[in-house]
């Protein structure tokens, strides 16, 4: 089942991720997968870490980047299906 900006999620325990001039870069310890993140992907993920969930950035980053929410909302399922696809987050109960 796809994850949607609302479900709960968690970032794996294998996952070291750093900040690097405004996009984020992630590594699973475990699995040896490196993943870039471009500044919104790295904004979503800082809405992830904090919150849990990807909903809180949306707005802003609708506004700030002027596309609209129905748009962002598929980018941002396609880029959490990603991640856990790959290990990077978990769903979270």
């Amino acid at each position: 089942m796809p994850l949607g900006p609302d479900d709960r999620v968690r970032v794996s325990d294998q996952v070291v991720f750093r900040s690097i001039g405004g996009e984020a870069v992630l590594l699973h310890l475990d699995r040896g997968v490196y993943f870039g993140l471009d500044p919104i992907g790295s904004r979503v993920w800082d809405a992830l870490v904090e919150h849990g969930c990807a909903r809180p950035v949306l707005a802003a980053v609708v506004e700030e980047y002027e596309v609209t929410e129905e748009a962002l909302v598929g980018d941002v399922t396609r880029l959490l299906d990603e991640l856990a696809d790959n290990g990077l987050i978990e769903r979270h109960p």
